[in-house]
């Protein structure tokens, strides 16, 4: 029985890197929201959990622990550890980081641990490396038959029309593959001496290239697909450099998945005065700054070290003290080194999306097993025995002090199993933690997955059945509870349904009941959104315009719309629109000099915001300042294009206040070429604040309805305006 479960779990092992080599690059699922990096991350957790149960199976039968000891392995234990602290100690929402990135880097860890301790064959190697290239080929060849638009005008779901689509995940995660691959590929087929092997690798190659041609194209600015946005090196850099004024947060980052947080907390007023100012970033500019910003230099470091000394490693010439025959060599081998070496330069380039952290380990892992094979001197089997027996007591077993212990016959030869011992529960022991750590796991991984599944019935639904949709959201935050995504959902849901029955002319008692807790339910729900992750602005945002629509309908909900909107401000102190928002709450509540006061912030950061300028106009005009009024209006007109609806609103709106100025109270305007003020985006709208809904019944609400406000800060103050707008 023993030996054929260890034969079961042995083989489980041998074929766990070729499938995860052709698996993720073609998996997706339509079921949740996120068709391809959420479907592809949970496709890693379930092959590192089944990898890691036949591992533990595999160590039960043969009572003995055996890793392998690579330049990778402390490095990314290492990581692995880092991530899980940095998640405890400081991520704001624990639970979300932990099962969140922090588990995907985990889950390619144990993968990488549990295939390098317990595979020593070519077959491995090989199998891994053409199950890649031919996952790789199919997507290519899928997004080049996309690309083409011969989908276009065949029957099916709306997004197999799109020319980006590919099951990579889109453009970005395609080239993410490719591109590493592509010189490889051509190495391989100039090293492979069969000519039918040589036509198919090149023509591989130039599948490859083709696809990336398209991909490329669609990522130009000057295409309709264009979907490249990626945060400027310069901001990405001044973020990552602001987490060292703190010692805690340069060591170990703001935590797993918040960049956004650190981003909108940190970013450099300059970003708004380019087109990216109004987009919030959860990436940095490419993934090391990621790394470095939300786990710190302990985190960089260790990513950085599994890579370079590994790759070091299989590059070495011959040093003192090792043959020339334990030094690796082989096309395997040099192809998988250029895999590992050009997916680490695209980690200087862009973000990382699972299918490129896949392919980096991937890569690491096959010049693992490559130095492996090879007996390199930098690779070393450890092997701890589960049990305590004598010598004599079975043929092949050592006691643990047994120096000669880590000669010790594993892999595919045949393997002497040890019997009795006085420490026979040890190996129980350690398969029980591990099924306890993935029943953890799984309880709250598959909670997660099923409220992602239910949350896309909800958008699904929601145009045609509202109550629904409404069920379906409410069955998702049980599900998944710490996620504050759900709960701003429900929120706004909520308040949608509760609008609606507030349009009826009669409403009856159980209108107006039902109308109370719907909400009663919003807000409950916007606040706990804040509670679950307090340093994300978004949730703040949304608690803010919860109560900015019930300000007629509720006592008290004025003043906590403030308090609302003055901690995202706190939370995002260079958004001029955060302002631009309390500003004209402010405004409607004819609290003229604080709505001047904002928007004169919000003209502070971001000069060349025709917007910022007419809503300060909008209130000066109505505070009766009519010089100051004309004064910002002549600046919104010389910021607007001439041929839009805009310039002409504006340019009457000139007009009538030229007539309400005499000539000798008009202030100097400002033009275009003045300091602070620069080109602007040709299709911006001219807005003011919508005026607030006039409920048909108030609404009582209770009095925990106020914001919690976490360790409130003081907001910042306006900077200096005199700041160059290139």
């Amino acid at each position: 029985m023993r030996q054929t479960l260890d034969k079961i779990a042995s083989q489980t092992l041998k074929f766990i890197l070729p499938l995860t080599a052709f698996l993720v690059p073609l998996f997706f699922l339509t079921l949740t929201p996120d068709f391809f990096s959420f479907n592809k991350r949970f496709l890693l957790y379930i092959l590192a959990s089944v990898s890691l149960i036949a591992f533990s199976i595999r160590t039960l039968t043969r009572r003995k622990l055996q890793l392998t000891l690579s330049p990778a392995s402390g490095p990314l234990l290492a990581l692995v550890a880092i991530y899980i602290i940095s998640s405890i100690v400081q991520a704001p929402n624990t639970t979300q980081s932990l099962f969140g990135q922090t588990s995907l880097i985990a889950a390619l860890v144990v993968i990488f641990l549990t295939t390098t301790s317990s595979q020593k064959n070519q077959f491995v190697i090989q199998t891994t490396i053409y199950s890649l290239l031919a996952s790789v080929f199919i997507t290519s060849l899928f997004a080049i038959y996309q690309a083409l638009g011969l989908a276009e005008n065949m029957a099916g779901p709306a997004y197999l029309q799109s020319k980006i689509f590919n099951p990579a995940g889109g453009p970005l995660p395609l080239l993410s593959l490719t591109l590493p691959l592509i010189p490889a590929v051509i190495y391989l087929g100039l090293k492979t001496n069969q000519w039918l092997a040589k036509l198919f690798i090149f023509t591989v190659a130039t599948v490859f290239t083709v696809a990336s041609i398209f991909q490329i194209n669609f990522l130009l600015p000057s295409t309709p697909e264009a979907s490249l946005t990626l945060l400027p090196l310069s901001a990405g850099w001044s973020i990552a450099v602001d987490i060292f004024k703190n010692a805690r947060t340069a060591l170990l980052g703001t935590g797993p998945g918040t960049f956004l947080t650190a981003f909108t907390r940190l970013r450099p007023i300059s970003l708004n005065f380019t087109p990216l100012w109004n987009i919030r970033f959860s990436n940095s500019s490419n993934e090391l700054l990621t790394i470095l910003t939300t786990t710190g230099l302990l985190g960089l470091l260790s990513f950085i070290f599994s890579f370079t000394r590994t790759s070091s490693a299989a590059g070495a010439k011959t040093l003192l003290g090792v043959n020339e025959v334990n030094y690796p060599t082989g096309a395997h081998h040099t192809f998988s080194r250029i895999i590992l070496i050009t997916s680490f330069i695209v980690f200087f380039l862009v973000p990382a999306t699972p299918v490129l952290l896949t392919l980096s380990f991937l890569a690491l892992t096959l010049v693992t097993l490559n130095l492996k094979l090879q007996d390199h001197n930098k690779v070393k089997d450890v092997i701890i025995n589960l049990v305590a027996t004598p010598k004599s007591s079975a043929a092949g077993a050592q006691t643990p002090l047994d120096a000669s212990e880590v000669n010790y016959p594993t892999g595919d030869n045949t393997v002497n199993y040890p019997t009795g011992g006085a420490n026979a529960i040890l190996p129980w022991a350690y398969t029980t933690f591990t099924v306890i750590l993935l029943g953890f796991f799984w309880f709250f991984s598959g909670r997660i997955y099923a409220a992602a599944a239910v949350t896309k019935k909800a958008i699904d639904t929601l145009n045609t059945e509202a109550i629904t949709s409404y069920n379906y959201q409410s069955q998702a935050y049980t599900l998944d509870p710490t996620n504050p995504a759900y709960r701003i959902n429900f929120s706004q849901t909520s308040l949608a349904l509760a609008n609606s029955l507030a349009q009826n002319e009669n409403l009856s008692d159980q209108d107006k009941q039902d109308l109370t807790q719907l909400v009663e339910q919003a807000i409950r729900e916007a606040k706990n959104a804040t509670q679950l992750d307090p340093r994300n602005v978004t949730v703040w945002e949304n608690l803010a315009s919860t109560y900015r629509q019930i300000i007629n309908f509720a006592e008290g909900a004025a003043d906590w719309t403030i308090a609302a909107y003055s901690q995202a401000i706190n939370l995002d102190p260079t958004n001029p629109a955060l302002r631009l928002d309390l500003g004209g709450v402010l405004l409607t509540l004819k609290d003229y000099d604080g709505a001047i006061s904002l928007f004169q912030q919000a003209v502070d950061r971001k000069s060349d915001w025709p917007n910022a300028h007419y809503n300060l106009s909008a209130a000066y005009r109505d505070n009766k300042n009519y010089p100051k009024a004309l004064a910002e209006m002549r600046i919104v007109v010389q910021l607007l294009d001439p041929n839009t609806d805009d310039y002409q609103k504006a340019q009457d709106e000139l007009t009538a206040l030229e007539k309400l100025v005499p000539a000798a109270q008009v202030s100097p305007g400002v033009g275009p070429d003045s300091p602070g003020v620069a080109e602007t985006e040709k299709d911006i709208q001219l807005v003011t604040p919508t005026p607030l809904p006039s409920p048909a019944e108030p609404i009582n609400l209770p009095e925990d309805s106020a914001p919690e406000i976490p360790s409130p800060t003081p907001t910042e103050e306006p900077e200096s305006t005199e700041q160059s707008t290139n």
